[in-house]
């Protein structure tokens, strides 16, 4: 049970749950009651609210002469959370989706498809808000914090 990889930094609430083999680039925060059951790659400086989750799609609804508690989806899905990337309180997201880097989640939001680079997203489901940046803030960002 242990992470594929986890940088210095590191901070957490408590309880959290991260599956074994997920990915916590450096100075991440990962508020009390998270909980991944699958694995998770989360980029440098992401902030993760308290009480956020990453659910699965793990129930299948279409499966003819199958009830739905009894048709599973096979395996787990693998989430990416960029770097530089805030997801608010209490946020869900679907397993398997993609947040890109710089993007901002609003807090309580059902995040169900990937998320452009600097993307605001809220709401159920979660829809872009905005750009955090214009073109040229956003490669004044860039410039300001390439490594």
């Amino acid at each position: 049970r242990r992470l594929a990889e986890l940088g210095e930094g590191f901070q957490w609430g408590h309880p959290f749950w991260l599956a074994p083999g997920s990915r916590i680039g450096r100075y991440v925060y990962i508020g009390g009651g998270f909980h991944a059951m699958g694995t998770v790659s989360i980029g440098d400086l992401t902030m993760l609210s308290r009480d956020c989750r990453i659910v699965g799609a793990d129930h299948l609804f279409d499966e003819v002469g199958t009830p739905t508690r009894l048709a599973f989806a096979p395996g787990r899905r693998a989430t990416a959370i960029g770097a530089d990337v805030w997801i608010g309180m209490r946020a869900t997201i679907r397993e398997g989706v993609r947040i890109g880097d710089g993007a901002v989640v609003g807090a309580g939001s059902v995040v169900v498809r990937d998320v452009a680079p600097y993307d605001i997203v809220a709401g159920t489901p979660a829809r872009v808000i905005r750009r955090r940046f214009d073109d040229d803030a956003l490669q004044r960002h860039l410039a300001a914090v390439a490594p």
